[in-house]
């Protein structure tokens, strides 16, 4: 009987076809699921929310300090001061058509009155909803889901897309028609507070970016955000603040964290401190400015190899 080679020789043949079966599961898991690849950071899964710069500039609800908050005009000029993101808060009239808006009541941002969801969009786009800002807007309308699409399909910026209130899952699959016949999955993020309306977007649109509103931030919210594998976790700064430890973990699990809304920079650099990845503000440009003092500070003291590079860039 021939001798058993249990040498060097057949140990390490043993050791490479297990490396070899090991590449080749890897491969099929990738083949069959390209996310796989990708699966241990959901922040970086989708272009939407990739970005060059230490931190991420939402412009909250348009140029809000400079014109009606979910107005065009709003919109055009945050993209004119060059927003990195724009910010919306979209609901559904009485007949199931998205529009842009804050409130679920009409009264603060129009000269109409009572729910908004109990108006028909005949109806909402007769209201005035600019002149409670300045006379200089007077007029303005209450713009569409689909205008604010259009606006911002050919312009050079991002948005975070609110769903508010409940949304049925043909309304939520009737606006993700929308983004998918202009190609917008890679510059629109989709955000809910509302856990149903979050999960049928990740159902009906997988290759979007989603972010999970909440008022909390507790072990059973970071679970959840991680077991639906969202994008990133928006809050308050202060419930950031006070939940380091839960902003750790999501960090860990590759999810991206969104403070709202920043507008000092006593709340800026606490932002910073704690590591947050996107703040949404209602003064973009003071922010921008503010951010590039910083990286132009960091640059410096990297020394002045790191300082000319920023220059030639």
């Amino acid at each position: 009987m021939a001798s058993v080679d249990t040498g060097p020789g057949k140990k390490a043949l043993e050791a490479g076809l297990l490396a070899w079966l090991l590449t080749s599961l890897l491969v099929v898991v990738i083949v069959l699921d390209p996310n796989a690849a990708s699966a241990s950071s959901p922040l970086q899964l989708h272009g939407a929310l990739q970005r060059e710069v230490g931190v991420g500039i939402v412009a909250h609800r348009g140029a809000a300090a400079l014109a009606p908050e979910n107005t065009l005009s709003a919109f055009r000029i945050a993209i004119e001061q060059g927003a990195d993101f724009v910010e919306t808060d979209v609901q559904l009239t009485a007949d199931g058509v998205p529009v842009l808006m804050h409130d679920p009541k009409l009264d603060r941002t129009t000269d109409g009155r009572g729910a908004l969801a109990s108006h028909t969009l005949e109806q909402v786009r007769r209201l005035d909803a600019g002149a409670w800002f300045s006379a200089e807007f007077a007029g303005e309308p209450v713009p569409t889901f689909e205008e604010f699409v259009e606006l911002i399909d050919p312009a050079p910026t991002r948005a975070f897309v609110e769903l508010k209130g409940e949304w049925p899952a043909d309304r939520v699959g009737a606006a993700v028609d929308l983004l998918r016949a202009r190609h917008l999955s890679h510059r629109v993020i989709l955000a809910s507070f509302e856990r149903e309306t979050l999960e049928a977007v990740r159902e009906l649109a997988p290759e979007y970016a989603t972010i999970l509103l909440t008022r909390e931030l507790d072990r059973g919210v970071v679970d959840y955000a991680v077991g639906l594998r969202v994008s990133a976790v928006c809050a308050r700064d202060e419930l950031l603040a006070s939940q380091p430890a839960r902003l750790r973990e999501l960090g860990q699990a590759g999810i991206g964290t969104i403070a709202y809304t920043l507008n000092t920079e006593r709340q800026w650099r606490r932002a910073a401190e704690l590591g947050v990845d996107f703040f949404v503000t209602d003064d973009p440009p003071a922010l921008t400015a503010w951010r590039d003092s910083l990286e132009e500070e960091r640059l410096e003291a990297d020394g002045p190899d790191a300082a000319r590079l920023r220059t030639i860039r």
